[in-house]
């Protein structure tokens, strides 16, 4: 009985000790080799895998979820990747690839999967810090939980998960909170980045507003798309489970569409700023799905503290998808870049294959709502951003590149506002 409880205790500890070793087996080559891939060789240092310190530097991944690095400072916006597969195919990275990257923070827009997969095992593996409202913080609890638990995961030597790991996830505003009532500070990055974040509203579907009059949407997938972007082997399991298949999805729990907001304000040059949002709710009715009690003021609010309040947006990161598209077209997202007015707008969150039919179809929105109206004050056509419209996969891992030094970044007003939320 001595000797077979000694020889559990050494498999254990074995056992332990590989896992142990999976947390720890990203060599500084392995860093380097997905920095590059993600962020561009010409803006990597080859030697270190260190970023440029003096640029900003945004990548998309697919979807909704952008890889971003101020300052030389890594994050991420969002950490689902769409269509994740076992090796690269369609979707040219791999989870393997995004742990490598070794982001310091993820800013999780809201709770469902296709925003925050992923996310507890990218902080599990890679010490990643999360943020999201405390709600979706404690779904990510019990999805590592989960992932601690799963035999098929624990018996991988490079997705395997000590028991005694923990992950590190900050709420941010206070569960069930009013949107746009709480504006919080992260000072992860301080002094060099600013983060700011506010709870807002989740898309939702409301009635045909009169004033703009039916715009539906039908969403018409490019049919050459599969033929010439075929799929692989997706890292979900299939039934039955294939080799290399994991399952690290957040899983059904609260905060599925408690929507955060992020703002990031770079603190040298001209104060480059970007806001990044993954849902928009019916501002004008002041309603969202996580807040369907709200009238035409919390909508309102919402817009005056985003475009007027916090320091102004540069860059705008947002979804061109939304549960308004039925009834309404993109009235939403025009009423959003109208009230926030970037220079530059680059998209995310479009149905496969119908990224130009979304594009198009938002540029058509624009001009429909160039003029006033009842109610509307009209968004003239010189105060609309370039927009950057991402086609999967085609755009994925092509970073922009910003320099907050640029005097086109140069806003009178944003001075004072930074004062105020970043001082």
């Amino acid at each position: 009985m001595k000797k077979a409880c000694c020889a559990r205790k050494l498999v254990a500890a074995a056992a332990l000790l590989a896992a142990s070793s999976a947390m720890a087996q990203t060599s500084t080559a392995d860093m380097i080799k997905a920095r590059q891939k993600i962020f561009g060789l010409e803006n990597v240092n080859a030697m270190t895998g260190a970023l440029k310190k003096d640029l900003v530097i945004f990548s998309w991944l697919g979807h909704n979820t952008g890889a971003v690095s101020m300052y030389g400072r890594i994050f991420m916006i969002d950490t689902y990747i769409a269509r994740l597969e076992v090796t690269p195919g369609r979707t040219p990275l791999v989870i393997k690839d995004v742990v490598d990257m070794k982001p310091e923070a993820a800013f999780i827009g809201h709770g469902h999967g296709d925003h925050a997969d992923n996310a507890a095992f990218i902080a599990a593996k890679a010490g990643t810090k999360l943020y999201m409202s405390p709600e979706a913080c404690g779904t990510a609890q019990t999805a590592l939980t989960r992932m601690k638990n799963d035999p098929f995961m624990q018996a991988d030597p490079w997705f395997a998960i000590p028991q005694s790991t923990t992950i590190d996830c900050t709420g941010m505003t206070t569960a069930g909170s009013v949107p746009a009532t709480e504006v919080v500070r992260v000072r992860q990055f301080d002094p060099l980045v600013c983060v700011l974040s506010y709870r807002a509203m989740h898309s939702v579907s409301v009635p045909t507003d009169p004033v703009w009059g039916p715009r539906p949407v039908v969403d018409t997938a490019d049919p050459n798309d599969a033929r010439w972007f075929p799929p692989g082997v997706q890292l979900t399991p299939q039934n039955p489970r294939r080799a290399g298949q994991q399952d690290i999805r957040q899983g059904a729990g609260p905060g599925g569409t408690d929507q955060i907001n992020y703002m990031f304000v770079a603190r040298t040059g001209y104060n480059f700023v970007l806001q990044a949002n993954v849902s928009i709710g019916a501002l004008k009715e002041g309603v969202g799905s996580n807040w369907p009690q709200g009238t035409p003021a919390d909508g309102q609010r919402l817009m005056d503290l985003a475009g007027k309040q916090l320091p102004n947006t540069d860059l705008l990161f947002t979804t061109l998808s939304s549960g308004n598209t039925d009834n309404n077209g993109w009235r939403d997202l025009v009423m959003w870049t109208e009230a926030i007015r970037p220079k530059v707008l680059t998209t995310g969150h479009v149905t496969v294959g119908a990224a130009m039919q979304y594009y198009s179809g938002v540029l058509d929105q624009l001009a429909f709502m160039e003029q006033p109206r009842t109610g509307w004050t009209g968004f003239p056509r010189a105060d609309w951003p370039q927009i950057r419209n991402h086609t999967d996969p085609t755009d994925i891992l092509k970073p922009e590149v910003y320099n907050p030094g640029d005097p086109a970044w140069f806003n009178p007003q944003k001075a004072a506002k930074i004062a105020q939320y970043c001082s």
